[in-house]
């Protein structure tokens, strides 16, 4: 495991996905939260959240369903696990700065759980899908929104794994729990370019497996690819990681496409908040 570098990761997304400058970024965040769905379910422990990663004029009202959970709430350590869109690897990738940073201020690294979850060989230290990646970045702003206080990163972009693979990296989290607390973010959108209609069908059935836990179905279509989530990696990763810490469900929060957001119904891409929790 080599030493990890010192470098900040900087935004590379800042206004493009979501507004670049910290008084419109967490203007923007605020109104989707006033405006964003109250669904709230009862529980004991969350797990983790399910969250969408589009631009925000798209995704950032689903997504504030989600992080509103948090609100108030002060959290020591966050788990970021993101599929990568940018470039291909293999295995799970661990940034090896110092920070993460957005137009909201920097987010320290939680250095000693990234060490344990490289010492398993589960993940190593790269910047192999961070350099340009959105699909993380775009959590972040919500998190440090949402959040009472500052909290350490864990950045984990997914490259290519088999569901073995995703099992063992989930089993290392378990271990990982037993000493640090955290919260688990895996981020995916849903469906892509699909009519209206034929988008909302196929994710409605991709949110029924989730609501019934069922992941060996899930698995087998991360396996064939008949299931269209492009973060199912992540979300098989969480799921895993709960099941294996307590008897969990998963409930939808918020569900819509970019033809609610957008308007435009013709090709669409859809978008889930859900909590995993018990």
């Amino acid at each position: 495991m080599p030493a990890p570098k010192q470098h900040m990761r900087r935004p590379v997304v800042a206004g493009m996905f979501y507004p670049g400058t910290r008084h419109q970024l967490s203007e923007t965040i605020n109104h989707y939260f006033h405006e964003s769905s109250k669904v709230a379910p009862e529980y004991k422990k969350l797990y983790g959240l399910i969250s969408p990663h589009a631009g925000y004029v798209y995704s950032g009202i689903v997504a504030a369903a989600g992080f509103k959970l948090l609100k108030g709430q002060a959290l020591p350590n966050v788990v970021v696990i993101a599929p990568c869109h940018s470039e291909y690897f293999k295995g799970f990738s661990i940034f090896g700065g110092s920070a993460y940073e957005t137009p909201l201020g920097s987010i320290e690294i939680n250095r000693d759980i990234c060490d344990r979850l490289c010492s398993d060989e589960i993940a190593y230290y790269s910047d192999s899908g961070h350099r340009n990646e959105h699909a993380l970045e775009v959590q972040l702003p919500f998190l440090q929104m949402a959040l009472d206080g500052p909290f350490q990163l864990v950045p984990v972009v997914m490259g290519d794994n088999s569901v073995e693979s995703i099992r063992k990296f989930a089993d290392a989290l378990a271990r990982v729990a037993e000493e640090h607390e955290f919260l688990v973010v895996a981020s995916s959108d849903l469906s892509h370019y699909h009519s209206y209609d034929l988008a909302a069908r196929l994710d409605r059935h991709f949110i029924a497996l989730l609501e019934s836990y069922d992941l060996e179905a899930l698995e087998k279509g991360y396996k064939d690819r008949s299931l269209e989530a492009c973060g199912l990696g992540p979300v098989l990763a969480l799921m895993h990681y709960a099941k294996s810490r307590g008897k969990p469900h998963c409930t939808e929060l918020d569900y819509r496409n970019s033809g609610d957001t957008s308007g435009m119904k013709s090709q669409v891409v859809g978008y889930l908040s859900a909590a995993v929790y018990e």
